[in-house]
């Protein structure tokens, strides 16, 4: 597998079968600090990966570990259901914004069917995954006709106040 890059993230080790990264800085979107994009496969590895991935680039731009911890949780649950409950290739982009205190996390893949949180069983294993996205997120909803799931999470390391789910398509697309 190919990796391509527009800028500096780090390459975590390892095979990434699969998995193509691309990480740019500010230049398609001027408010934005650092930009990094992953596409995918839908493969049960690549949850590990993007989750590897996410913590090198995290710590590439001296992101603090509180919220770093928190976005590698949420990566790891937003992939997941995107290759259990979605479509297609898996994209996930990370947008470190100074400005604003946040890392915002998308990820995207070809179903229309829009993430939802369900309601878990003592003894199920699932149903969790969105629940706990909505606890470190500042807030978090689908965009793009369903196809996307976003989290914000505050790069601060005070803790957030009540999180809220927003279901929108207004998200910022840069």
């Amino acid at each position: 597998m190919t990796t391509h890059r527009t800028a500096t993230p780090p390459r975590p080790r390892g095979d990434d079968g699969g998995a193509h990264a691309v990480g740019a800085s500010t230049a398609r979107c001027p408010l934005a600090s650092h930009v990094f994009e992953m596409a995918m496969e839908p493969v049960d590895v690549h949850v590990a990966q993007a989750r590897r991935t996410t913590a090198t680039v995290l710590k590439h731009w001296s992101l603090p570990e509180t919220p770093a911890e928190d976005a590698r949780l949420v990566v790891s649950e937003l992939v997941s259901n995107a290759i259990i409950h979605g479509s297609g290739d898996v994209r996930l982009r990370l947008r470190l914004r100074h400005d604003e205190h946040e890392l915002r996390i998308r990820v995207t893949d070809d179903s229309t069917a829009p993430a939802r949180r369900r309601r878990a069983s003592a003894a199920g294993l699932g149903g969790r995954g969105l629940h706990l996205v909505a606890c470190l997120s500042l807030r978090w909803g689908v965009a793009d006709g369903g196809r996307t799931t976003y989290a914000v999470i505050p790069t601060l390391t005070e803790a957030p106040p009540c999180r809220r789910t927003t279901h929108s398509s207004t998200e910022p697309t840069c």
